[in-house]
């Protein structure tokens, strides 16, 4: 038995079953309602029960959550979606407007225990959620059959197999209040931008390759720390790998200062192993003004520009198209 001993206990239609396959993970929906009473009809109404509603800082459990929920579309003979360890969570909430702040933190309360109770990681495998500026379905969701039947970690309902809808439509400011430690994902944000930096990354990569992925990524970081700072952190890890080149920052954040790499107690870029060639000791970035990525072997050093993070004036957590 699983039952959330800070949740409300209100069953409506009852379980879908056993799981019949894993890894455990949590998707995310909203109600596209503004209220628990509104969500509630509904899914008696349509047999559509998740295993949580979330609403301001009540939280409401229908199901236990070692039985599936029926919130997700499951086509005969497809890939399995309710039965698949999916532990559902309703957010009274609309995809394309912005979320209540004290949802959300009540909504990251619940995923830390349900992540606790059942062993699941605090990432976003198919990439966050895709969000909207006009209220419209942005589309180009990810919906990867076989992340989703390989990996553990948080779906949107807009990442399932066989589903339509676009929820939750979270924001990344609202990812982050969600899933802090899943506040950057850099495997995402690299992915459309720098596809052809990626793609030109030769089988054996040069120190170039760890440079160029090491700039992408400093200038990322004020989108980084100011999600982070959103949410409350205090410290961001940035991770990317690509073929046998691996580069990581850690970012250690100052919320009373504006942020800058290197040079500043507010965020700077660290560790002696951030940047390296998978097997070698050929390549690291320093925590030095320049974010420098050494080559042992040639004894160049490959400064990247912009290694600065600047405040930014743009308002964090509007929804962006």
């Amino acid at each position: 038995m699983a039952r959330c001993p800070f949740a409300i206990w209100d069953e409506v239609s009852g379980s879908a079953g056993p799981y019949v396959a894993g890894p455990f993970r949590i998707v995310h929906h909203t109600t596209e309602g503004s209220s628990y009473a509104g969500a509630r009809a509904a899914y008696a109404a349509n047999r559509s029960d998740p295993h949580f509603t979330v609403s301001g800082g009540e939280i409401h459990q229908h199901i236990d959550t070692s039985q599936a929920a029926r919130a997700l579309k499951n086509a005969p003979g497809g890939v399995e979606t309710n039965r698949a360890s999916a532990i559902q969570i309703e957010v009274v909430a609309f995809a394309g407007q912005p979320k209540d702040v004290t949802t959300l933190q009540t909504v990251a309360q619940l995923c830390r225990w349900i992540e606790d109770e059942h062993g699941i990681p605090q990432n976003w495998p198919n990439g966050h959620p895709r969000w909207s500026t006009n209220g419209q379905n942005p589309g180009g969701h990810n919906r990867n059959a076989a992340t989703w039947a390989a990996e553990g970690g948080h779906y949107g309902h807009s990442q399932v197999p066989e589903n339509s809808h676009w929820d939750p439509g979270y924001t990344p400011v609202e990812v982050a209040l969600v899933t802090p430690s899943a506040v950057f994902d850099a495997h995402e944000a690299l992915a459309a931008p720098a596809a052809e930096m990626l793609e030109s990354v030769e089988a054996r990569p040069s120190p170039d390759s760890a440079e160029a992925i090491a700039t992408r990524l400093i200038e990322r970081l004020a989108d980084v720390s100011a999600a982070a700072r959103q949410a409350g952190a205090t410290r961001a890890h940035i991770r990317v790998v690509k073929d046998s080149v691996e580069v990581t920052l850690t970012v250690d954040l100052d919320t009373t200062k504006s942020s800058r790499v290197a040079g500043s107690q507010s965020a700077k870029v660290t560790g002696s192993q951030s940047a390296k060639k998978r097997g070698s000791q050929s390549g690291k970035v320093t925590g030095s003004q320049s974010a420098r990525v050494m080559d042992s072997k040639s004894s160049k050093t490959f400064a990247p520009k912009s290694p600065r993070v600047a405040r930014s004036k743009r308002r964090v957590g509007r929804p962006r198209g």
